[in-house]
């Protein structure tokens, strides 16, 4: 049977608003509130609301994308002013800051409240396994994501179905790992295994993918825990050695079918879906407007391109023209109005947009800024780059670790690595996974994202002044009718030529996020203002 991601299955008759404890669905289905978990389809729908919550919080491609990008080596914020939490010039009072934040515990109270209506349900037990499993591995998806962003080794505060209903202080961080381990690890038994998961819905290797990803968070800083990396050494190896999963043949294909709706489950072992269906906004997002390819033309599926890729990634992929993943990742290209949806050559190396997700394949790109664009959580390549930095870190220079990581580069058509070290993998885990919402969380587990922050800043000023420095790019992929300067002698060239020298446009403040970021603070976010006024059991995060 042809089955979307559950919410985009049922989610416009079951959308629920707010943070309801009960769940409303049409009497004509014969189910109440007081028997919606007896039955498959009301726990079906109980999923689907707290399915509904990340939706809400992911749409707008802030927390999952634009914020783990920018200001690092990754990329940077595109536009001038303050834009909430996506520069480094925020207050804890931020109201995009409090929307996520509270986005979040509303998935977290919706799941407890499930999990909580399901275990006293009259479902077969075995049937209700498989709805529990689904319940915890979300808590753990939820409470990861809050982690990572909000918590630091103070953590954040770990509602369960027990204390749902309180003002909680915060729960250390090792301890929230501990219960997202915990979530995982059931799911992982009761699952089913991915060739038989609904598309959409988690089976066996999301668990155990995450599981690996926890772990290695908590083996980095700055919580340095013993043991960690051979746990997910463990559990990524689970997924390595099965043959079910493989990698795409093509890296292009992978983000292709993300922006169609479709699934690869060998490859995207778990992704988050949206819909357009009816035109419904609140089931879409702005993955492919806000993130992706710039595209001016409305009508050729309009892209904002607000997230830009820095100078020093483009560099990385032209110094190793064979792989694929550079052109695509960080194009020369954008699509201009009035052009008939071509292509043209962007203007400035310094203004180049993450380039990974395609709008213009979306099903409808209709609406300016909301579409069906899928998010990817969970890649196959991303599994063995884990595998590879455990298994580097027990046994350095591992020729096992080197051969996880050829496999990834092989794919790309990149030139193998001859000999492998933790730098080399981190770099990787760049040029693979860049736009995907790990680069920064990456650098903290590190302790590299001040380093990072602050040699981005020196590289990008030293370019944008250098006369010297000529962007290839130009000459090889860009208009034929050039001069000895690299400049078009005619055609679509800027009313400021030094653009296509690299001087920064004044027009945009590149350099802000870069400038503002201190060390001492914006390792993470830190807990909303408004939720310090409503809870006073919480103390702020160290820094703010």
């Amino acid at each position: 049977m042809k089955i979307k991601f559950i919410i985009l299955v049922i989610f416009t008759a079951l959308f629920l608003q707010g943070c309801d404890d009960q769940l409303e669905i049409p009497q004509s289905d014969n189910i109440s509130s007081d028997n919606l978990y007896n039955t498959e389809s009301g726990a079906l729908a109980g999923l689907a609301g707290a399915y509904s919550r990340i939706v809400a919080v992911y749409r707008q491609a802030e927390i999952n994308a634009q914020y783990p990008t920018n200001f690092t080596d990754e990329g940077h914020y595109n536009r001038k002013g303050t834009k909430g939490f996506l520069k480094n010039n925020f207050t804890a009072s931020d109201p995009s800051l409090n929307r996520t934040w509270g986005g979040y515990y509303e998935a977290i109270s919706a799941t407890n409240t499930y999990l909580a209506n399901l275990a006293e349900s009259k479902l077969d037990e075995n049937v209700k396994q498989v709805f529990l499993a689904d319940g915890r591995f979300l808590r753990a998806f939820v409470y990861f994501d809050l982690q990572k962003a909000f918590g630091g080794i103070e953590g954040v505060p770990m509602p369960l179905e027990e204390t749902s209903k309180q003002l909680l202080p915060r729960t250390s961080g090792l301890d929230v790992y501990k219960q997202i381990i915990s979530d995982l690890e059931y799911a992982e038994q009761h699952l089913p295994t991915d060739a038989e998961a609904t598309p959409g819905r988690p089976g066996k290797g999301a668990a155990r993918g995450l599981l690996a990803r926890a772990y290695l968070y908590i083996a980095g800083e700055p919580f340095n825990e013993v043991g960690a990396y051979e746990k997910s050494k463990e559990w990524s190896k689970k997924i390595v050695d099965d043959p079910f999963y493989s990698l795409n043949p093509s890296y292009q294909d992978v983000f292709d079918q993300l922006a169609m709706e479709q699934y690869d489950k060998n490859e995207t072992i778990f992704q988050i879906g949206f819909s357009f269906a009816n035109l419904d906004n609140n089931q879409s997002s702005k993955l492919g407007s806000a993130f992706g390819f710039l595209v001016e033309d409305e009508g050729c599926g309009k892209g904002y391109s607000i997230t830009y890729a820095t100078i020093s990634l483009i560099l990385k992929y032209r110094s190793d023209p064979s792989d694929e993943r550079g052109m695509w990742n960080t194009s020369p290209y954008y699509v201009p109005r009035g052009n008939n949806c071509n292509f043209k050559t962007i203007n400035t190396q310094f203004r180049y947009p993450a380039s990974k997700y395609r709008r213009f394949l979306e099903s409808n790109n209709s609406n300016t800024s909301y579409g069906p664009h899928h998010w990817p959580i969970l890649r196959f390549s991303d599994v063995l780059l884990m595998y590879a930095e455990a298994e580097n870190k027990i046994n350095p220079g591992s020729t096992v670790a080197l051969d996880a990581v050829n496999k990834v580069r092989n794919r790309a058509k990149a030139t193998p690595l001859m000999e492998i070290s933790d730098e080399l993998i981190q770099e990787e885990r760049l040029l693979e996974l860049c736009f995907e919402g790990h680069r920064k969380y990456d650098l903290v587990r590190w302790g590299k994202l001040a380093e990072k922050v602050s040699g981005t800043r020196i590289m990008m000023q030293s370019l944008s002044t250098d006369a010297n420095f000529v962007n290839e790019d130009w000459s090889i992929y860009g208009e034929p009718n050039l001069g000895p300067d690299g400049i078009p002698l005619s055609g679509d060239e800027p009313a400021n030529l030094d653009i296509r020298k690299n001087t920064l446009h004044a027009s945009f403040s590149y350099f802000d996020g870069y400038n503002d970021f201190d060390p001492s603070k914006h390792y993470i976010l830190p807990i909303p203002e408004q939720e310090l006024g409503i809870n006073t059991n919480l103390k702020q995060t160290t820094g703010w």
